[in-house]
Parts: structure tokens; C-alpha cells; sequence
């Protein structure tokens, strides 16, 4: 049986979008869900749209008991907050408060991806996780690019 994973997708949040930055996304995310389908259970834009997400994810994952999460930008960062459960992150905001009390397992099973805007968050998230990547030369990271390395951590 495969194991159960959920992937909490980026929500879409750009005030005042051009035409261009809708498309983008848009885009982004269908390749992404048809590219990515075989992971597990994708919550997309119009899952998460108008959901508390502070809530609404660690409910998902506590009704599921998933053996993974993969969560992207905005909904990374809440589950970067959700301890003793496998994580794969990309681009968190990581807070002072996200590197407390961590314990060992979340220490051996989060793992952080983090792209050019994101240097801060990188430099702060592997100062407690060693499991954290930085692609410095991509200012868009995004999980349809890294599948293959997604695939190996939560299939591994």
C-alpha cells in the first residue's frame, strides 16, 4: 500500500495580480498537480482559499494522520510549526518560535527547501535542522522542480 502523504499546495495571495502574475500561477500550479499527482493528496488554491490556515492544516493532518506533509510558501509555514510528524518544506518563513523546543525526530524528518529570495529563512531554518537546501540561482522554487529529490526523502 502506498503511503498516505498530503501536499498543502501555494495559495494564491498576490494583492492587485496582473494578468501575468494570474497566468503564472495558474500555470504553476496545474503542471504541478498533474506532475505531482502520484506523491499523494494535493490541497490546491481552491482547497485553500478563504481557510484559516493556521487551522485548517493541522486539522487536515490530524483527521489523516499522514506519514508526510509537503507544504508550500504560506501553508510550509504553518506546518513547520506541527512537531512529531515527517515535513517537507519549501520556502517557509521561519521565525525565532519555529526553532524552540524542537525534538530529534523533527529535527531527522523536516526538511527545508529554500529558494533565492529566501536566503534569511534558509540561514535560519538549518541552524536547527540539518536536513535544509538553498538554491540560490532560483528565485521561484516550486515542488513540480525538486520532485525527484521529494520523492527520494518520503519514498526512502
Amino acid at each position: 500500500m502506498k503511503q498516505q502523504t498530503l501536499i498543502f499546495l501555494k495559495p494564491f495571495s498576490i494583492k492587485n495580480p496582473t494578468l501575468e502574475e494570474q497566468n503564472d500561477f495558474i500555470m504553476t500550479e496545474a503542471v504541478t498537480e498533474v506532475e505531482c499527482a502520484n506523491l499523494g493528496k494535493i490541497y490546491n488554491n481552491d482547497m485553500l482559499h478563504s481557510k484559516d490556515l493556521a487551522t485548517f492544516i493541522p486539522d487536515e493532518v490530524k483527521a489523516n494522520n499522514p506519514q508526510w506533509i509537503i507544504a508550500v510558501s504560506q501553508c510550509a509555514t504553518v506546518a513547520l510549526g506541527i512537531r512529531n510528524q515527517k515535513k517537507v518544506l519549501l520556502n517557509p518563513k521561519v521565525s525565532y518560535d519555529h526553532l524552540n523546543n524542537v525534538s530529534e525526530f523533527d529535527r531527522e524528518y523536516t526538511f527545508g527547501f529554500f529558494d533565492d529570495r529566501h536566503e534569511q529563512d534558509y540561514e535560519r531554518f538549518q541552524t536547527v535542522f540539518p536536513n535544509a537546501a538553498w538554491f540560490p540561482h532560483d528565485d521561484n522554487l516550486n515542488l513540480f522542480t525538486i520532485k525527484e529529490i521529494v520523492e527520494e526523502i518520503i519514498n526512502g
